[in-house]
């Protein structure tokens, strides 16, 4: 087969990570990548593999795959065959964006709940589940001795992620505990760690306030599965994810996870491997963050509840042996889920559709 990726490459967002798909696929077939421009200042594994697919010479008849979302992404007028990977952290996606998706022969998504909001009567093609994925070669478990019980959450510093909800949670409940702390990975460079967190706070606890460290810089894949080895549990109070990249990582690294009731993460994280954080209610999202992305207002998103939260932190800090016993639960989810058996369910799809232009 004869296909081509075109998408963020060199970056660390989640659609550069579905990179490690088409490198699986290069291992037997012909691909050839053409990365978008957005590329961030770190070591990427395989960089020179990646650069060397960008020279691949094509045959035709061949399989366009372009990721993004719907105003960023076009068909290929070359190609027998395009299709969009695209996803929304919602139940629906924008109107607007549906024309850009129809001019695609297909629609590929990571999880479950995306294929939903995809799969609507307005969209003329077929809507598929390629799910995301993970390196079973650095995302592994690592026992390392841990002074403090460790929650970690990994994520943009927007109010999408819910960070106002889990600081003011994580504060409240653990106020002048000296035997916890809250990690927290972000990437926005332009504010201290002492102001992003009192960005979030809605209360003045400087006073006997628990522990919270905050590395706001953008790092290797290398380094973060050392961030994970330090967890003990992964915590997300996010108001919606297409799939939940950094939980299935979480899980490979042997650390289970709290997240929120809704997404895309309820195709891998289950009460029997984490705990999951109920929904009651649906917000729009704020003014400023339908700023960032237009695509947002008018869209409702989960609210989790503070007191839930607090509710399940406190029950995991207290029922350590449980955590030990869902590490190990999350550990056999994850398998499910290497870059390797992602890009064999992504091979057999594509060979279906090969075999139908050919």
């Amino acid at each position: 087969m004869d296909i081509k990726f075109q998408g963020a490459i060199y970056n660390c967002s989640g659609y550069a990570q579905i990179r490690h798909i088409f490198l699986e696929l290069s291992k037997r077939h012909q691909v050839r990548i053409e990365p978008f421009r957005t590329v961030d200042n770190v070591d990427f594994l395989d960089f020179e593999e990646y650069k060397k697919l960008e020279n691949t010479e094509l045959r035709k008849p061949y399989i366009n795959v372009v990721s993004g979302i719907g105003p960023q992404i076009r068909r290929d007028y070359e190609a027998a065959y395009n299709i969009a990977y695209s996803m929304f952290e919602t139940y629906a996606i924008p109107e607007t964006w549906i024309p850009f998706y129809n001019e695609f022969d297909e629609i590929w998504t990571p999880s479950n709940f995306c294929k939903k909001a995809f799969n609507v009567k307005e969209i003329n093609c077929s809507v598929q589940v390629i799910p995301l994925g993970f390196d079973d070669k650095i995302f592994t478990l690592k026992k390392k001795e841990k002074k403090f019980f460790t929650f970690l959450s990994v994520g943009k510093w927007i109010d999408r992620k819910g960070w106002d909800l889990l600081i003011n949670a994580y504060t409240s409940e653990f106020v002048g505990n000296n035997e916890v702390r809250l990690c927290i990975k972000t990437d926005n460079e332009c504010k201290t760690a002492e102001e992003m967190v009192k960005e979030y706070l809605t209360t003045d606890r400087t006073s006997h306030m628990p522990r919270i460290l905050v590395n706001n810089k953008k790092i290797s894949e290398m380094l973060m599965s050392e961030i994970y080895s330090e967890a003990d549990c992964y915590i997300s109070a996010s108001r919606g994810e297409a799939f939940g990249l950094p939980q299935l990582e979480a899980m490979a690294s042997g650390v289970p996870v709290i997240t929120s009731d809704f997404g895309g993460v309820k195709d891998f994280v289950n009460e029997n491997n984490g705990w999951l954080i109920p929904i009651n209610t649906l917000k729009f999202l704020s003014e400023r963050i339908c700023k960032i992305n237009a695509g947002y207002k008018n869209l409702w998103f989960a609210e989790p509840e503070i007191k839930d939260i607090r509710k399940i932190m406190r029950y995991v800090y207290e029922h350590k042996n449980e955590v030990a016993a869902k590490s190990l639960e999350a550990i056999k989810t994850a398998e499910n889920f290497t870059w390797s058996k992602v890009a064999e369910i992504a091979k057999n799809r594509l060979k279906e559709i090969y075999e139908k232009i050919n």
